[in-house]
């Protein structure tokens, strides 16, 4: 009854955290979460915070101004709107939230990360471009890796809505420990494939017997053992776009190294939930021969 009752509240918690996503423009105030969890707003606050590992409110301010990032990035909208869109009252405010999460203003946010690709070339197929950035890449042998991970369609930008809920049910199965990995795999070219159609998966690493715990729900994938190109980031995952570009667009053309029929993996070296985006560490990974 303990496993059919916990397992009753998970649905529920999961549901809300759809709903977040789904509505981050709306009003996401703690009586209407709970409405949606079909609790009482008294008891939601501790079972949230037990589930998800952080109090609710904090949940949604994140959301709100990863979101706002985001926009900032690719859009040009002004500030005003991005601050209407994600549920501040004023620029003032939206800005001091913003200036205390990224430890920059919105407006220096902006410009420190705009600047463009310089195209030299005149004629098709004589492309070339100019990186303004570079990075250190790691070259290394990975051993096999199992994960477990749940699908996330859609914008990548989003899949933050399929960790949350990996991590509720995860924790729920006791999966989650000092040990566990995080990690997130991306199939497609999101400049090449519309973004409706992207597929992606976040996962968490596993043992091999923990695997049989897991419904159908999610899906178990192996990394293969083998050589692997690593380029550590560090910065908000908004800007993850920048390294991929080099990395595929100058650095892999120019190593001389064939990539493995595998997509590239990302693993997440910190928690975003006490890290601030300036200071996460990402590793773009990718087997090659």
């Amino acid at each position: 009854m303990k496993a059919i009752t916990r397992n009753h509240y998970q649905q529920r918690l999961l549901s809300v955290i759809d709903y977040m996503y789904d509505n981050i423009n709306k009003d996401l105030d703690v009586n209407t979460l709970a409405d949606r969890a079909c609790m009482s707003a008294y008891h939601f606050h501790r079972i949230y915070r037990e589930f998800a590992g952080e109090p609710v409110n904090v949940t949604v301010r994140r959301m709100r101004l990863q979101k706002a990032s985001v926009m900032l990035l690719r859009s040009d909208m002004s500030q005003a709107e991005i601050a209407a869109k994600v549920q501040y009252g004023s620029v003032a405010a939206f800005n001091r939230a913003f200036s205390k999460h990224y430890g920059q203003t919105p407006d220096v946010y902006r410009k420190l990360r705009s600047t463009p690709l310089v195209d030299h070339s005149a004629f098709y197929p004589l492309s070339k471009k100019e990186y303004p950035f570079m990075f250190n890449i790691q070259q290394h042998t990975t051993p096999e890796i199992m994960l477990i991970g749940l699908e996330h369609h859609g914008d990548y930008m989003k899949i933050g809505q399929a960790f949350e809920k990996l991590t509720v049910i995860a924790g729920a199965h006791n999966l989650i420990n000092e040990a566990t990995r995080f990690f997130g795999l991306y199939y497609d070219d999101p400049k090449s494939v519309e973004q409706s159609q992207l597929t992606s998966l976040a996962c968490i690493s596993i043992a091999p017997d923990e695997a049989e715990q897991l419904g159908s729900q999610l899906k178990v994938v192996t990394v293969p053992a083998g050589n692997c190109v690593s380029l550590l980031f560090k910065g908000d995952y908004a800007e993850l776009e920048k390294p991929y570009d080099w990395l595929f667009g100058q650095w892999l053309p120019q190593s001389g190294l064939e990539l493995v029929d595998f997509p590239p993996f990302e693993e997440y070296l910190n928690d975003l939930k006490d890290t601030a985006p300036v200071d996460l560490l990402t590793n773009i990974n990718c087997l090659v021969r």
